[in-house]
């Protein structure tokens, strides 16, 4: 704990804000690894290499050539049935990295600015404290600004404080009433 500009504040909800992000972020790149691999390593090796030989074989042996033209036929039949599975991993792909874009773009870049440049806020003004029990407390500031946190610093009544905040991410600090 120590002081912004006169203020004893916590910046502990900026920093485990920034670490369950980080971690989620972590964690969907490294599921989205294995998907990844595991859907361009799914042909087998052995059949790689068996269609390998009958394509340096067919050069010269017309029985190898009708083999590699069975097995060639047999893969367009698969991949023209399996286009929908196709479809969808794309879609997965697509979606994948749109969230953790957004993770990384709306969640973990603004976090983490604010708590290395101790980018913080003070407002000394009108304010109204919102309390939900499913969606937690914020606090509505005059001037339009949504500040997410806030629980027992302020209760219903209070309508005039102080609040700090972090700049990005509008996370409460700390903060008092002012009477």
């Amino acid at each position: 704990m120590y002081t912004f500009e006169g203020i004893p504040i916590s910046d502990l909800k900026v920093l485990v804000h920034n670490l369950i992000f980080s971690i989620m972020f972590l964690v969907l790149a490294v599921v989205f690894g294995f998907w990844l691999y595991t859907s361009l390593t799914m042909e087998n090796p052995k059949k790689k290499q068996r269609i390998k030989a009958l394509k340096e074989k067919a050069k010269h042996d017309e029985a190898a050539r009708k083999q590699l033209d069975k097995i060639e036929r047999q893969n367009k039949r698969r991949r023209k049935r399996n286009r929908g599975n196709m479809i969808f991993d794309i879609f997965i792909l697509v979606l994948s990295i749109c969230c953790a874009g957004l993770l990384l773009f709306f969640g973990i870049v603004p976090g983490w600015i604010d708590y290395v440049k101790k980018d913080y806020v003070v407002y000394t003004g009108e304010i109204t404290f919102h309390y939900k029990l499913r969606s937690g407390s914020y606090i509505e500031l005059a001037d339009g600004t949504t500040v997410w946190g806030g629980k027992g610093a302020f209760d219903s009544e209070d309508t005039y404080g102080t609040v700090v905040y972090s700049k990005r991410t509008k996370l409460f600090l700390d903060g008092n009433e002012d009477t």
